[in-house]
């Protein structure tokens, strides 16, 4: 269950292992910052700084974030953690979510260095116990963080690194560098793209839940295609240059793993906390942008105007107010914004709000735990949906679909939904695309809804390897 937890002993336990490869931050840290010279754009630094380890760079509105060089990692692979730092590496078994709230607890008064990274789909299923397809070798990691006591943040007067001296003191490197020339890169023709479940089988998906629905089974249930195909790993980041231009996006990220990258262009907020305050902003509903303004304007009305797509809507604002509701202050839960139209360079979208205030003996760990996986990517009831989804697809979703972004030692965190993510590992990329479907659902239309949401994939792909 998500609010079942460690005993003290075995909490302590798990706290003094992870110790055992990073002590504690020296009681005298301070947090600091430093400006620097130079104001390359973040595509530049992104060229320089793409091949050092761990390297992570995450957008966000207004603001670019980069790190390296992490001073620790945990990753989690079937029930099993890789924890490494300076004083070694170990392996032991762990809960996803016990190994979040354990990093905190045992690092946690360095309040300014941050963890970075992604929660995999599948991490819902150490929650509530629901099946999921078994994991194929070489799989990304179900969890995959790295704490980072500097990095490097973009402000509108320029470059700053910020952190802590909890561990080492920072290396100061100026960005007067000239900015790489942008990345020229032909993959030649690809192989054709496969699709799982196969275009038919999907609509034959559909066709299943709707009928689930109809009989009264559940409401509505997230169902994605997996689309992949071949891809040399030395394009993974010319590649994301490219779709991060074409479709840029509020929560965009590009992670570097030990297998490969997760690239994400999400327009979706998960969760952020500031000042104990929880926002969400779930987003259901899409239409493709149009040819000229007035088509698009259009198409945009009939969204905003869809009885379907607002009572979609409607259940996922329904279910983040329960999440949120299980460790907010009685009655701070709030819907502040319902079906207002978002706009994207390939399609509109319509999104809803919830806030509420953390109760003060909650935190991060707990708040994980009573919302994920994210409400518009499971469906309603949550659980069964995430059954439902898991037996029509066939696959693992992983980093994609879970959610993408930073924890702060001090309790802050911004994390998106990782929608609009690919991953690119073993010489393959793929990407997944998510339809929400009810009673209303038309299996020819949500296929062609996930053909509009994988818009922006298709055409870099098809750039690359023209």
């Amino acid at each position: 269950m998500w609010s079942d937890r460690l005993s003290p002993e075995r909490r302590r336990s798990l706290v003094d292992t992870l110790r055992q490869v990073l002590p504690p931050p020296r009681p005298s840290a301070r947090s600091q910052s430093f400006e620097l010279r130079g104001n390359p754009e973040p595509c530049a630094v992104a060229q320089a700084l793409w091949t050092e380890p761990d390297f992570v760079w995450l957008d966000r509105p207004g603001q670019a974030q980069f790190a390296k060089q992490a001073i620790a990692r945990l990753s989690l692979t079937n029930g099993t953690a890789l924890v490494s730092g300076p004083h070694g590496e170990l392996t032991i078994p762990a809960n996803g979510f016990d190994l979040i709230g354990a990093a905190l607890e045992a690092w946690g008064s360095a309040g300014d260095a941050q963890l970075y990274g992604y929660l995999g789909y599948e991490l819902g299923s150490q929650l509530e116990d629901v099946p999921q397809p078994p994991s194929q070798a070489g799989d990304p990691s179900d969890l995959h963080f790295a704490l980072y006591d500097w990095r490097l943040e973009q402000t509108a007067a320029g470059w700053v690194v910020r952190g802590t001296d909890a561990w080492r003191e920072p290396a100061i490197e100026d960005l007067s560098f000239a900015a790489p020339a942008a990345p020229e890169l032909r993959f030649g023709r690809l192989p054709p793209m496969t699709s799982t479940p196969s275009p038919g089988g999907f609509c034959e998906a559909v066709s299943r839940t709707v009928a689930r629905i109809t009989n009264g089974e559940l409401f509505q249930v997230n169902l994605c295609r997996r689309l992949e195909t071949a891809f040399p790993p030395e394009a993974i980041l010319p590649f994301y240059l490219r779709l991060r231009a074409i479709n840029p996006a509020d929560y965009a990220a590009l992670i570097r793993t030990r297998g490969g990258a997760v690239l994400s262009v999400s327009p979706e907020l998960y969760l952020s906390v500031a000042d104990g305050v929880v926002r969400s902003r779930p987003i259901k509903g899409t239409r493709p942008r149009g040819t000229d303004r007035e088509q698009d304007r259009l198409l945009a009305a009939g969204l905003t105007g869809s009885e379907k797509d607002r009572a979609e809507l409607a259940m996922i604002v329904d279910v983040v107010r329960n999440d949120l509701g299980r460790v907010c202050r009685a009655g701070s839960v709030a819907v502040t914004k319902h079906a207002e139209l978002m706009s994207l360079p390939t399609v509109h979208h319509t999104f809803s709000e919830v806030t509420g205030r953390l109760r003060t003996d909650c935190g991060v760990e707990d708040l994980l735990r009573a919302s994920f996986p994210p409400a518009s990517i499971t469906g309603a009831p949550k659980i069964h949906a995430m059954e439902i989804a898991a037996l029509e697809e066939g696959y693992r979703r992983g980093p994609c679909m879970g959610s993408i972004g930073w924890i702060s030692l001090d309790g802050g965190l911004e994390l998106s939904v990782a929608i609009r993510t690919a991953v690119a590992a073993r010489g393959r990329i793929w990407y997944v695309a998510g339809c929400g479907i009810t009673v209303e659902s038309v299996p020819a239309e949500e296929l062609a809804e996930s053909e509009h949401k994988a818009a922006a994939f298709y055409r870099v792909l098809e750039e690359f390897s023209a």
